[in-house]
């Protein structure tokens, strides 16, 4: 008969001492008690699933899809479920389980687990947030603009005014800031057919964030159409020297617009190139998880196929992160266009000293 492990005895005789805990609370205390209990664990366990995981989803959002799901975050879930069971009057276990499902990126459970907090997310700002937060990656924004507008935020924060603001971009456009882009006829039907509601929502985006380059461009080009001289060139005086923030958000969706200003602003001669480069080079470095920026770069390397620069900026964006294959098929591709490109022959050589490091990894762990 084999002996169970000495660590694997430990942990059952912990879960089982946990249960005999709970199960005495609830005769002694009620629900109430055994309720804050089950919150308790969750939120361990929610952690031990942080501290276990060693790679997070790229992103400055900062508790959305965090989490991959796994038998630690599977029992946080489970026992907030059951603390808010338990006790359907406690916020503390109903906001744990938003969080939770937030942070596993689920946000139509997040949406409806906390909904019934709307009168407690009036006055705290974080509550507030991870409402509308819940709403926008549910694929609601409507909704998102109804809390905001029935209730402002009982404190601005850059990370509620972008997540605001991609709900006004979304319902603006017909889309969704994570879902299929608008086809350009489509957007051309709707800028004729809508222009000054557009304008009017669009408006609404730069008040939360001024310079926001997809809604600050948009503005732009309805003040041309409109002959409005001296808008058009407040508007684009915005691009020319618009905030950090406009191409640093705290929710990347929103760079899922930008990328497709970005383009436009160099083949209209609001920017050079320089300035193009300069903005491409940030959003790698800073931001080399976003679609919207692998896009932009995509969009880039075909419309001018024989510049490097844009190529090698998506070598870069896959280097960051870890995507080998891709990053030395980039690179190549730059030589292609420009044998002397030295930088890409040093990338090369970086990613082949990392594919000999992950090689000596592989072995010496299968070699234990």
């Amino acid at each position: 008969m084999s002996k169970i492990p000495l660590h694997r005895m430990m942990r059952m005789r912990r879960g089982t001492a946990l249960v005999g805990i709970l199960a005495l609370l609830f005769l002694l205390h009620g629900p109430s008690l055994t309720s804050a209990a089950w919150t308790n664990a969750g939120m361990l366990s929610l952690r031990d699933g942080l501290l276990a995981q060693t790679a997070r989803a790229s992103g400055t959002y900062p508790f959305y899809a965090v989490l991959n799901e796994t038998p630690a975050t599977a029992r946080a879930m489970e026992n907030l479920r059951r603390a808010a069971n338990l006790n359907k009057n406690s916020l503390a276990a109903r906001w744990a389980l938003g969080r939770a499902a937030l942070a596993l990126g689920d946000g139509e459970i997040a949406a409806g687990v906390l909904e019934p907090l709307l009168n407690k997310a009036e006055v705290n700002p974080l509550l507030y947030l991870n409402m509308l937060s819940a709403a926008s990656h549910g694929g609601r924004p409507e909704e998102v603009l109804a809390l905001y507008e029935a209730a402002p935020p009982p404190q601005h924060t850059q990370a509620i005014s972008d997540v605001v603001a991609l709900a006004y971009l979304d319902v603006a456009t017909g889309r969704q800031g994570e879902g299929e882009r608008e086809r350009q006829g489509e957007r051309e039907t709707r800028e004729q057919g809508q222009g000054d509601e557009i304008g009017g929502l669009l408006e609404r985006v730069v008040g939360l964030r001024p310079g926001d380059l997809y809604a600050t461009y948009n503005l732009y080009r309805l003040a041309e159409t409109a002959g409005d001289a001296d808008a058009a060139t407040t508007y684009s005086e915005t691009l020319v020297y618009f905030p950090l923030e406009a191409v640093h958000p705290t929710d990347e969706r929103l760079l899922n617009y930008a990328a497709e200003a970005i383009p436009a602003l160099l083949e209209d001669g609001l920017w050079d190139r320089d300035k193009t480069l300069n903005v491409v080079s940030f959003l790698v470095w800073q931001h080399n998880g976003a679609a919207g920026v692998e896009r932009l770069l995509e969009q880039l390397s075909e419309r001018y196929p024989a510049e490097p620069d844009w190529s090698f900026y998506l070598a870069e964006l896959y280097h960051r992160r870890g995507d080998l294959d891709r990053a030395e098929a980039a690179y190549q591709q730059v030589l292609a266009v420009d044998p002397e490109y030295a930088q890409a022959y040093l990338r090369l050589g970086m990613v082949a000293e990392e594919r000999g490091e992950q090689g000596a990894g592989e072995t010496k762990s299968g070699g234990t």
